[in-house]
């Protein structure tokens, strides 16, 4: 059955047909919307992959019409809808992180990542729904919008926190999405749907305007199509800062070095696995390993091993923040950001909301939400010390790669593909708990659904992760599909 072109439109290709004139951005943006109103709550279980519509949207579409007639073009996104993560700040929708008590809760500035798309013509089309306040990352479920289905077999997991994202582009919703990233948010849905995400270096964007979890970890990037269209939007997002773009187009793969991290493949998925796990995972390692051995010959990428980077190292030296701040850094988000805010019933007036307040009503465990709610101030002895291992993790993965000669690692993004209450990833803190960059790129399928493989360089060497992942997405052969949903 034919896929529906919705569900296939890149940025790169919508940009064309709007530039020839075959179709203007409000007609692409009232088909999102349309489909979003007809699809993502049909079927059962639902897709439930977004929150709340942008009532402006179409206004805005309208504008860049308007501006494109009179032979304005703002840049590479004119006109292009996306889809936001609901933690990131966009004026006209609520930044609800996934909780119900933040359901009126609207900023009244955009989140730093929001204003530069804006600027360049990109339109924002809706809200998407997360893991509450961004922290599961094996599925995807919130106080005001339940659970996002994974669009391949609604019976399982979406991943997570970014689920709703990557299932809003997969579904054809939007040709592209932002997600959050603290330890494999953005490249675990990513897979899961069959798509490109990118994690860009910590600090390589701005976090203003975020909802955070976790400072030190937190990153926001794109969930679309292809590695271009990934890199360009990230270019866009951060002001046009690292070009990131042209960088890809200019790098000599036949120049840079890459380790395959085998051992991810084994990593425990988090759940219990079913009897025919090992034929997966044996079918996974083979596509992976042909995948691999294409790449290195057809661009010349040279190959070597780094046994140095091995579990007990991923997990004892590349350490992450103790996810202790959680709730200082959310009550300090939600005393300082100028919003509008309705209260509960019985609420001061003008009060702001805390943490505590929204706990009264959350998707989140039990022991975590206890937990995060005993967490001492910051700062605090623990959590320093846990910074500084960090730290020296970061420190210590740039030097073992320096050393090594090594340019990029490449490994599973999941060890498994998804499964009911489950949809995680491999190694995703090789990056995340260290501020490197990562990009996942899908390879094919087994038993029916998708897999892929990361690419992450040392930390500030974006370039590089986005130039092999384009290498690697270029050699795969049987290209992801999802089911067809509308016409």
């Amino acid at each position: 059955m034919t896929l529906s072109p919705w569900q296939t439109y890149s940025v790169a290709d919508l940009r064309r047909i709007m530039a020839d004139r075959a179709v203007s951005s409000e007609e692409v943006a009232r088909t999102y919307l349309d489909r979003i109103d007809r699809f993502d709550r049909a079927g059962s279980p639902p897709l439930n992959s977004i929150v709340d519509i942008d009532r402006a949207a179409i206004e805005h579409a309208r504008a860049r019409d308007r501006e494109r007639a009179a032979g304005r073009v703002r840049g590479p996104l004119h006109g292009i809808p996306f889809v936001v993560k609901t933690n990131i700040a966009a004026t006209g929708l609520p930044a609800t992180a996934g909780n119900r008590g933040l359901a009126s809760y609207r900023p009244r500035t955009d989140a730093a990542v929001i204003r530069e798309l804006r600027a360049a013509g990109a339109i924002v089309l809706a809200s998407a729904n997360m893991s509450e306040f961004a922290w599961h990352g094996t599925f995807t479920e919130s106080s005001i919008r339940g659970i996002t289905a994974n669009i391949f077999d609604t019976a399982r997991s979406a991943g997570g926190s970014s689920g709703g994202s990557a299932v809003a582009v997969a579904a054809g919703f939007a040709p592209i999405s932002l997600g959050t990233d603290s330890c494999g948010s953005v490249v675990g849905p990513a897979v899961h749907a069959g798509l490109v995400g990118f994690r860009p270096s910590g600090g390589a964007v701005g976090r203003s305007g975020v909802i955070p979890l976790s400072p030190s970890q937190d990153v926001v990037g794109p969930i679309g199509r292809t590695v271009r269209d990934i890199a360009e939007f990230a270019d866009v997002m951060t002001g046009g800062r690292h070009s990131w773009l042209a960088g890809v187009a200019e790098t000599d793969l036949a120049k840079l070095t890459a380790t395959f991290l085998t051992w991810p493949f084994d990593t425990p998925s988090g759940h219990s696995a079913p009897r025919d796990h090992d034929d997966r995972s044996a079918r996974l390692r083979a596509l992976a390993d042909h995948t691999i051995d294409t790449l290195t010959r057809e661009f010349r990428l040279r190959r070597t091993e780094l046994p140095e980077l091995d579990a007990a190292f991923a997990r004892d030296v590349l350490t992450d923040s103790g996810w202790t701040d959680a709730r200082d850094s959310i009550d300090l988000f939600l005393e300082r950001t100028p919003a509008r805010y309705e209260p509960a019933a019985g609420a001061r007036p003008g009060s702001r909301p805390t943490f505590a307040d929204l706990l009264t009503a959350t998707a989140l465990d039990r022991d975590t939400a206890a937990a995060w709610l005993a967490a001492p101030p910051i700062p605090n002895p623990a959590h320093d010390m846990a910074l500084a291992k960090q730290r020296a993790g970061r420190r210590a993965l740039t030097e073992l790669l320096t050393r090594r000669g090594v340019d990029v690692l490449i490994y599973p993004t999941s060890p498994d593909i998804a499964h009911p209450g489950w949809a995680g990833t491999a190694a995703a803190g090789i990056a995340s708990n260290t501020g490197a960059p990562s990009v996942q790129v899908p390879i094919g399928e087994v038993a029916g659904l998708p897999v892929g493989l990361t690419v992450t360089a040392a930390p500030g060497r974006d370039t590089r992760a986005l130039a092999v992942a384009a290498a690697l997405e270029a050699v795969v052969t049987n290209a992801v599909r999802p089911p067809r949903i509308g016409s």
